[in-house]
């Protein structure tokens, strides 16, 4: 066999699955259920977001739409992660991944509504369906899942340009705050006291990103975890995100041109890495 078929062969991998893998997926299950109902009201219930702004409202809704679309996968990949699917493992992560930012978003940036208690218990729920994910899963198992020719250097690349990315979109939009204290348009649109994303995208994901491809590059276990992760939660946002200027065209809102184009490359890129990133990956 010649050097480059031996690099494209897959290699026999083990389970991804320990056992306890079924608390997280019952958590996933009641997730779903949930999540279900935050989003279809959000969708059809016109008086739920009556105290958010007319520009903020129509991205919420946007934001249900592909929420409730993803639901279905969180739970087949539920479902696969537990039989022992490596792939099925880690979209089902970052999956859960999505849905923890959206509610986490919702139960400390929504204004106050009728479903705050399901907010809450979103929040609450998928830190612990996470927490019950990653203690279950054998990611030295998933690590060896992967052949020799997984584009470790492309992902490590990609995921290292989207924490910068992301850096400099955040950070720039606050440093005219920093020289004459003007606040970002994001807040003063939104009529927010700050903005959730800053937080969530600064503190969780760009570390999580950057360390990903760390571990990735040194060939550790948590690296095909955290690109995994990443990598299916950048797909997913990309889409809500797409999905949110959507609704804010349909409801003659204005959307900057210039970061529904960051959405469109964040959604397009995301996908194809994650398709050539599996593609290398059994089971």
């Amino acid at each position: 066999m010649s050097a480059a078929a031996r690099a494209q062969a897959p290699v026999a991998s083990a389970p991804a699955a320990r056992s306890g893998l079924g608390a997280a997926y019952t958590l996933t299950l009641v997730i779903a259920v949930l999540a279900a109902v935050a989003a279809a009201g959000g969708l059809l219930w016109d008086g739920l977001y009556r105290a958010e702004t007319a520009w903020t409202s129509p991205q919420m809704r946007g934001q249900d739409l592909v929420t409730l679309l993803s639901l279905p996968f969180l739970v087949w990949t539920g479902n696969a992660a537990r039989r022992g699917s490596a792939r099925g493992a880690l979209a089902w992560i970052g999956l859960l991944g999505y849905i923890f930012y959206t509610y986490a978003g919702a139960a400390f940036a929504y204004r106050f509504n009728e479903f705050v208690l399901i907010y809450i218990a979103l929040f609450s729920l998928t830190v612990f369906a996470l927490a019950a994910a990653m203690a279950s899963l054998d990611f030295a198992a998933i690590a060896r899942a992967f052949d020799a020719g997984t584009p470790r250097r492309a992902v490590v690349g990609f995921l290292a340009f989207l924490g910068l990315m992301l850096c400099a979109l955040w950070i720039g939009q606050m440093v005219p705050f920093f020289l004459n204290g003007t606040l970002p348009e994001l807040i003063v649109r939104a009529n927010t006291p700050t903005n959730f994303v800053y937080v969530l995208d600064l503190g969780i994901v760009v570390p999580l990103a950057l360390l990903g491809g760390v571990w990735l590059w040194r060939r550790q276990p948590w690296g095909y975890a955290a690109a995994g992760y990443v990598l299916t939660k950048g797909l997913t946002m990309g889409l809500a995100l797409l999905s949110m200027t959507l609704f804010q065209w349909l409801a003659e809102q204005d959307f900057d041109p210039f970061l529904s184009g960051v959405w469109v490359f964040l959604t397009v890129s995301s996908l194809t890495m994650l398709t050539w990133l599996f593609r290398h990956c059994r089971g």
